[in-house]
């Protein structure tokens, strides 16, 4: 059984649309079922391979009920894979767990202090019960060994990757630029969830200071409805520069595409990044990125990338000038950064998967 109740969602919701229909032909044998909230039940089954199961399950993800809910017609022996830590408590069977980060333990301040106990008690559950703990990161699987002290033999890596779309994009962005009139506004783009981690209101600081010796817009891409522990400030200071700073709550996915392609640089000073999705996605689009130096991200970015220290403000404003103002600096990471995003597969991570399911499944008749 699949809980795949984030599909639709941001980061998560991108993991379950490209790894489920590359991992469900291979799980024929364990009769896979895959549960999502009713809302969604008809988009998913039409993405997923014909006659995949998808069933309705409608108990929030995350929220209180979720920490005592157990699946619907969940056998003690049926393996249970969630691609997030909220495993159900009360269910005693095996479970194969995708671990994205551990941000309530890491860093509680930002995502409210209330989530850390809940995230213990996952964690208690996922270290005795599951039998695989997929780790989108070496970073995360770290995290995963020293605060959840889940067993290294059970901790596998299974990088993310970019969609296609992204490297299909970057020859399409160069076009159009080479197009632009001269004197057309160049973009900065930054994508994120309008939440403290993400630190947009240390890089919206950062701007406000270097405004005035560069053209540049800076578009925040930051979904900010709904939202738990939204950070009003960046969100104050972003309303504040409304000649200079567009704020736009989502996009469609082509959309995000076409405009994080023909941006000059994507900026990315996170605080915490248990992977770092829109770094990658944006090389593969060959975009140049700034990253913060913290979680995932250089993992993710290697040499392909500038880095600042996403505490310090300065740095930031170092960075965001070196980008905008060196061209040829902008030219060498993009090539850098498409070369560096086509070592993340998509189709490998799939592979690893499957292999830890098909394996967590075969422990179960031994």
């Amino acid at each position: 059984m699949i809980d795949a109740r984030l599909a639709g969602h941001s980061g998560i919701g991108t993991y379950l649309a490209e790894i489920l229909p590359r991992v469900l032909p291979g799980l024929d044998a364990g009769r896979p079922r895959v549960l999502t909230v009713r809302t969604r039940r008809a988009a998913l089954a039409a993405a997923l391979p014909p006659g995949t199961a998808v069933e309705a399950w409608d108990v929030a993800p995350l929220s209180p009920r979720d920490l005592v809910a157990v699946p619907p017609a969940l056998a003690r022996d049926d393996v249970l894979w969630t691609p997030h830590f909220n495993v159900p408590l009360l269910h005693p069977g095996p479970l194969v767990v995708t671990l994205h980060d551990l941000l309530p333990l890491t860093a509680p301040a930002l995502v409210g202090r209330a989530r850390a106990g809940p995230l213990r008690a996952w964690l208690s559950a996922i270290r005795r019960r599951a039998r695989a703990v997929l780790c989108v990161s070496e970073f995360t699987r770290a995290e995963a060994l020293r605060l959840g002290r889940i067993a290294a033999d059970r901790a596998t890596v299974t990088h993310l990757a970019a969609d296609d779309a992204w490297f299909a994009a970057a020859t399409e962005a160069a076009v159009t630029r080479a197009a632009q009139p001269n004197g057309s506004t160049p973009t900065i783009v930054s994508v994120g969830l309008m939440k403290p981690h993400k630190n947009h209101a240390r890089l919206l600081r950062a701007f406000a200071r270097v405004r005035e010796r560069v053209p540049h817009r800076l578009v925040l891409v930051a979904r900010r409805q709904g939202v738990r522990h939204l950070d009003r400030e960046a969100l104050e200071l972003a309303c504040a520069m409304p000649e200079r700073v567009e704020l736009v709550d989502s996009l469609p996915f082509a959309d995000l595409v076409r405009v994080v392609a023909r941006a000059e640089f994507v900026a990315l000073p996170s605080l915490h990044e248990g992977f770092g999705l829109p770094a990658l996605e944006a090389m593969a689009a060959g975009v140049p990125v700034l990253a913060g130096r913290a979680g995932a991200l250089p993992e993710v970015c290697g040499e392909a990338a500038v880095y600042c220290d996403p505490q310090a403000e300065p740095d930031i404003e170092r960075a965001l000038l070196a980008l905008a103002t060196d061209g040829e600096l902008r030219h060498r990471l993009a090539a850098a950064g498409r070369e560096r995003a086509r070592t993340f597969s998509w189709d490998v991570c799939a592979r690893l998967t499957t292999q830890a399911l098909s394996a967590a499944l075969a422990d179960g008749h031994r």
